[in-house]
């Protein structure tokens, strides 16, 4: 059955990327035809919510064509469909992704994994399934995204040295798997730290540690020195040591480390903060 060979487009995929709502050019022109362009700053603010692969600026369909027939900004598509879903997801979710809800709503971001082919029954247990569904159902659009970010299969070349010392240093590690449980780009806080290390039972006097991998950036950065330091503050920033308070890891007793690369065969410069 040809029905067996339907191509998926979701909201990353590049192909008919302005075929799931009005363009900028289509909305301007619209707004002209019926005498509104003054409004266009409101409309944009109000109903500009969607990114479709590199395609940014796509406009909900249902809150234009109202937005024309009333010539009022008013949220058309509040009416559209129910929230008992999502509501119920955000009660019952962890307190991480309550804090995740909280940050968002403030207007901050969310760096995490989307699976764009999730089905209902993970909601339950797999919160990557919940921030996939309000991406898929419109809550949340993408503004930067790349594939499987350490390991993936289209990695950026830029990337690459990073993949490859943080496999380098996993493979290191593995002697001291009698003493600790070691995590690799997991959701800890707001984000997915690189590599964590947390004390097994009867080791409780080692230290748990968070590892950050950076690449030199010449555009952001001026040395390796400032590479480093980016490390160490997106750490901070992104409260990858949360899982590790949460299990009664006193902070006094967790170690942070920046680790900053150029190219594959340079020397990585190494920084800690306590």
């Amino acid at each position: 059955s040809d029905l067996n060979n339907l191509e998926v487009v979701t909201t990353t995929s590049d192909k008919y990327n302005e075929a799931f709502g009005f363009t900028q050019e289509e909305v301007a022109e619209a707004l002209a035809e019926f005498g509104v362009s003054d409004m266009e700053p409101g409309v944009r603010e109000w109903y500009d919510g969607f990114t479709f692969g590199n395609r940014a600026d796509i406009y909900i369909p249902w809150s234009i064509l109202n937005f024309l027939d009333k010539k009022k900004i008013s949220t058309y598509w509040a009416n559209t469909s129910s929230n008992s879903l999502v509501g119920e997801l955000i009660r019952k979710g962890s307190r991480d992704v309550k804090m995740v809800m909280e940050d968002l709503l403030e207007g901050g971001a969310l760096y995490t994994k989307i699976d764009e082919q999730i089905v209902f029954s993970q909601l339950d247990y797999n919160e990557y399934a919940i921030w996939s569904l309000l991406l898929a159902s419109g809550y949340l659009k993408v503004e930067k995204h790349t594939f499987d970010r350490d390991t993936g299969n289209r990695p950026s070349e830029s990337a690459e040295p990073e993949r490859f010392y943080h496999g380098f240093v996993l493979g290191l590690m593995v002697e001291l798997s009698d003493r600790y449980a070691i995590t690799s780009n997991r959701e800890s806080g707001f984000g997915r730290y690189d590599v964590m290390m947390e004390p097994l039972k009867g080791n409780e006097k080692d230290a748990a540690i968070v590892m950050e991998f950076k690449v030199y950036d010449s555009e952001d950065e001026k040395t390796l020195k400032d590479t480093v330091k980016a490390a160490l503050s997106q750490i901070e920033e992104k409260q990858y040591v949360a899982s590790l308070e949460a299990k009664g890891i006193p902070v006094n007793r967790i170690r942070k480390y920046g680790f900053a690369f150029k190219g594959y065969y340079s020397q990585p410069i190494v920084a800690k903060s306590q």
